[in-house]
């Protein structure tokens, strides 16, 4: 695998600094959204720019509006923090970690970024995610910078490439895709996170879940493996406040159950085996499960 890692902390600064609309928005989308382009086009294509504003990224013309102090404050924090570098040393990092599979692998070029979104207090979540459903394409994505989500920029990279390892060995098919496969790419790249980082920086996705909100989501999403289909595997994945937020229906789980049952059964059968993550990467979504008894 070869990282091509956007230098995006240059772009914001640039953006910040620029006086000129054409110019801000030429820099923006030669820049940082063309090494996107093909993602893009996987999703239906159109307007770079318009895709970049539905995924709620600042776009040219924040950088001159009144979320200005905004951007220049998070991109501030993540120059002093150093986590432009960190995101970088991370994927290293990860990309080390798979080096004894590299020939059962097959990815050449990953084309990677942090970037910076709006927040948006009505939906769930701590003010980080990513992106890494799509090999070649990697971003990690802040509405928040703060003392919860800089030390996660390294875990929260290496996720999303463990994403793309893991959807370039068994090809994400939005129309066959089970909640099963979906609960273990995800146990798997959490999972792969804490072998290198630790488990105390395991995402909120994971851990902000009492007993209860667990025994409810192992048992919906235990009777529910073999739903298939994008749309419906959602649901159980992102839980009832997303769901209902993108007009599909509510099954019962909290937000982001589907990620924190994958952790635990993915948990549950590295512990079993003695298996590492990176091993784990390359297997069967059902043998995992099988194996983990973790719905036993």
């Amino acid at each position: 695998m070869k990282l091509h890692i956007i230098d995006v902390e240059s772009i914001y600064w640039r953006l910040l600094n620029s006086a000129s609309a054409q110019e801000r928005e030429a820099m923006y989308r030669q820049e940082l959204l063309a090494p996107f382009e093909g993602m893009m086009r996987i999703y239906g294509g159109g307007d770079p720019l318009a895709w970049a504003k539905m995924w709620t990224l600042y776009t040219p013309e924040d950088f001159v509006s009144e979320q200005r102090p905004i951007i220049e404050g998070m991109v501030r924090q993540l120059t002093n923090d150093g986590s432009w570098q960190k995101f970088a040393a991370a994927l290293e990092r990860g990309v080390a970690a798979f080096a004894p599979y590299a020939d059962h692998i097959a990815l050449d070029d990953v084309n990677c970024a942090v970037v910076l979104t709006k927040h948006n207090s009505n939906l769930p979540g701590r003010g980080y995610a990513g992106f890494g459903g799509i090999p070649g394409y990697l971003m990690v994505s802040l509405s928040l910078v703060d003392d919860y989500t800089l030390p996660r920029v390294g875990p929260a990279s290496v996720h999303e490439l463990n994403h793309n390892v893991r959807f370039k060995i068994v090809p994400f098919l939005p129309m066959s895709i089970t909640v099963a496969d979906y609960i273990i790419a995800e146990g798997l790249a959490e999972s792969f996170a804490a072998e290198l980082f630790g488990h105390d920086l395991v995402g909120y996705m994971v851990t902000d879940f009492d007993e209860e909100e667990i025994a409810t989501a192992k048992r919906v999403i235990g009777g529910a493996l073999d739903v298939s289909g994008f749309n419906a595997v959602r649901s159980y994945i992102f839980g009832d406040t997303i769901a209902a937020s993108s007009g599909l229906p509510k099954v019962g789980v909290p937000d982001f159950a589907g990620y924190a049952i994958g952790y635990r059964v993915v948990q549950r059968y590295l512990q079993r085996t003695g298996r590492s993550a990176v091993d784990a990467t390359f297997l069967p979504s059902q043998e995992i499960i099988a194996q983990s008894g973790f719905f036993e």
